[in-house]
């Protein structure tokens, strides 16, 4: 299957030591014409990594990640686009193509992929939980289409899967074996990353009762 011209966005925040790798994955790719970092208010070298592992940056100050996925779809000149973490481990240009498929064949609206946990979990989970995986591809006007507090901060993957499922826009599930995520506790200790674990969580319930408002 040939594909048109894709849009990655990679949202990050002091990220300078995984950031290159998962921008190398797409620049890689002659099927992705640009690949935008924002760099969402990072105090060490995440810009400057991803700008000479060959991605475009856009700076600005931390707003949160949906703001700054935003921002790149603003920059972005593609109807089709990427968005995916800049913490991946283990992600390939198999990956890629298998998340975009569905969405250029016309199958899906939107791709979510299934980071590994092990056969039993990442097969079961989108029939127990609703998934929030930062890797999705979708047409730009489903993003275009969000409104609300909800879509600055970690919030914005509920709303997107909420939004396709009132509209019911087809969303497939994209399994993603041997792709992990370097986790908050890893990355900021335990402590830390604990914080700031809950502080997403709590963004994403903010999300989940804003739902309710869709339109």
């Amino acid at each position: 299957m040939s594909y048109p011209e894709i849009s990655v966005i990679i949202p990050a925040y002091n990220e300078a030591e995984n950031i290159d790798r998962v921008v190398r994955v797409f620049v890689s790719m002659p099927e992705c014409g640009e690949v935008i970092v924002v760099d969402d208010g990072s105090v060490d070298d995440t810009g400057t990594r991803a700008k000479k592992a060959g991605a475009r940056v856009i700076r600005q100050e931390n707003k949160g990640k949906g703001l700054a996925m935003h921002t790149g779809v603003l920059a972005a000149r593609s109807p089709l686009i990427f968005f995916s973490d800049a913490d991946l481990v283990g992600f390939t240009p198999f990956h890629v193509r298998n998340l975009v498929a569905p969405v250029v064949s016309g199958v899906a609206s939107m791709t979510i992929g299934l980071r590994d946990r092990g056969w039993f979990l990442t097969t079961i989970l989108p029939h127990i939980a609703p998934v929030l995986g930062g890797e999705r591809v979708l047409k730009r006007e489903i993003f275009e289409a969000l409104s609300g507090d909800a879509v600055k901060d970690f919030g914005i993957e509920t709303i997107m899967n909420a939004y396709c499922a009132k509209k019911h826009l087809s969303v497939k599930y994209i399994p993603m074996w041997g792709v992990t995520q370097i986790i908050k506790e890893q990355k900021y200790g335990l402590w830390r990353g604990f914080v700031a674990r809950m502080h997403m969580v709590c963004q994403i319930l903010r999300a989940e009762v804003s739902t309710f408002r869709l339109k």
